[in-house]
């Protein structure tokens, strides 16, 4: 072996255990790197980080591979920091994901069967190529959307604490829970809020709290005389205009968006409409000790209407967030079935 490749040999060694010594002394890459046997959550886990000789130290990659056979064939669509792709599973079961050094948060979509899977921020370090397994849990059936009620979507909650306090949420939805991520205790969630929105619970820390559940009170809470209809192509402008009038920040707007928008444009056009704060109390109750300053929750109603109709209700007024002290905002939203009497409307 000459000089130069022992150099070589060395130095990749080197940065492999500082890479690994510096991951296994960290609490925040403890669950995903140092015990890969684990599951971080239900649905996936990191198996595995390591140097690609492939890879120059500008690049980095992420193999997902997913673990049930029946999925050969099926369309996945995922979003790697809000970046939306859809990929269909060839017999490999593997997708891999080209990034820059860095963290990264998945979000996997199936259909709405499955629990849709929200991961950690993921860190990957130049040149390494890190595994995840992945696997779709099955929604329990009272909570599929054949069911005779809406689901409650994705409502997320960002509590923003000026200084680190602990804090306790409870939560009552008017159909139950069908998830929640991290998991809802008996006496609900309690941890250490945070200035930036997230919560630590457990000692793991959050970007936000989730849950999903029935919504056993949509159709009486939809009023179709006040809201908005958009047009396929509009949906993301739309978004993008409403969430920054309602004071919503921008990680806030890319996970409503990003949650929402692939949704949205499976129809030509859809009706909105949006439930602020004391309305969203019909969708779940919430208390919280201490008592925020301001409380800010915003729930979307969403009916895909079809190309043909014209409907042309009053334009909804829009609430603002107000950020001062401890506050905490909510987004979550239904997707609703079409209502005869908006049809017949021109």
């Amino acid at each position: 072996m000459s000089n130069k490749s022992r150099f070589i040999s060395v130095f990749f060694a080197i940065i492999s255990f500082m890479s690994f010594a510096m991951w296994s002394t960290n609490d925040s890459y403890k669950s995903t790197i140092a015990d890969p046997i684990k599951w971080i959550s239900p649905d996936y886990r990191v198996d595995s980080s390591n140097i690609d000789p492939a890879l120059d130290q500008q690049h980095a990659l992420f193999q997902l591979s997913f673990l049930q056979k029946e999925l050969i064939g099926s369309s996945i669509e995922y979003s790697c920091n809000g970046v939306i792709q859809t990929i269909v599973l060839d017999s490999t079961l593997k997708t891999t994901v080209l990034v820059s050094p860095g963290k990264y948060q998945f979000m996997l979509f199936l259909n709405e069967g499955y629990t849709e899977i929200i991961t950690d921020s993921i860190p990957i370090l130049p040149s390494f190529k890190t595994c995840i397994s992945i696997v779709f849990s099955p929604k329990p059936l009272d909570f599929q959307q054949d069911s005779d009620y809406p689901v409650s979507y994705k409502p997320v909650i960002y509590t923003y604490s000026p200084t680190d306090q602990e804090i306790s949420i409870q939560l009552k939805p008017n159909g139950g829970f069908s998830f929640t991520y991290p998991s809802y205790g008996d006496a609900g969630w309690k941890g250490i809020a945070h200035s930036d929105g997230s919560m630590t619970v457990n000692g793991t820390r959050y970007p936000y709290l989730f849950w999903e559940g029935l919504n056993k009170k949509a159709e009486q809470m939809a009023d179709y005389s006040s809201g908005f209809v958009v047009k396929k192509a509009e949906v993301t402008t739309f978004l993008e205009n409403k969430l920054t009038q309602m004071g919503l920040n921008d990680k806030e707007k890319t996970d409503f968006i990003t949650f929402w928008g692939p949704r949205m444009i499976q129809a030509e056009q859809g009706f909105v409409q949006f439930l602020f704060n004391e309305d969203y109390n019909l969708v779940a109750e919430m208390n919280i000790s201490p008592a925020p300053t301001e409380i800010f929750r915003v729930y979307m109603m969403w009916t895909p209407l079809e190309n043909t109709t014209e409907y042309h209700p009053q334009p909804q007024k829009i609430e603002t967030v107000k950020r001062t002290g401890f506050y905490v905002i909510e987004w979550g939203g239904s997707a609703l079935t079409l209502k005869n009497e908006v049809s017949t409307i021109r």
